[in-house]
């Protein structure tokens, strides 16, 4: 039986760097289609700002991945226990 998992707050940190990178090739994306098709291709900004929060909302996803990280690494260490239990020790030597 494991007695705590730092697995969900890792995934979390993951998914803010995902994110963050989609903010960023969506950001890179409006660069190039700026300079190919001209600034009459982007409506008014919005695809610009919708850049931009995803990759913040990435970046922010991220930090609170790292202070779970921090966190559970903090609460592994007070508790000092063992990652599982042995329930029994099957041995083939009869008793």
């Amino acid at each position: 039986m494991t007695s705590f998992s730092l697995l969900p707050i890792q995934l979390i940190g993951i998914l803010g760097v995902i994110i963050a990178f989609i903010g960023l090739a969506f950001s890179a994306f409006l660069i190039i289609m700026r300079l190919v098709k001209g600034p009459e291709w982007a409506v008014q900004g919005v695809f610009t700002l919708f850049a931009i929060l995803f990759f913040f909302v990435g970046l922010q996803v991220l930090a609170i991945g790292l202070m779970g990280e921090y966190i559970g690494r903090i609460y592994q260490e007070v508790r000092q226990r063992p990652r599982y239990r042995i329930r029994e020790i099957l041995s083939s030597q009869p008793k």
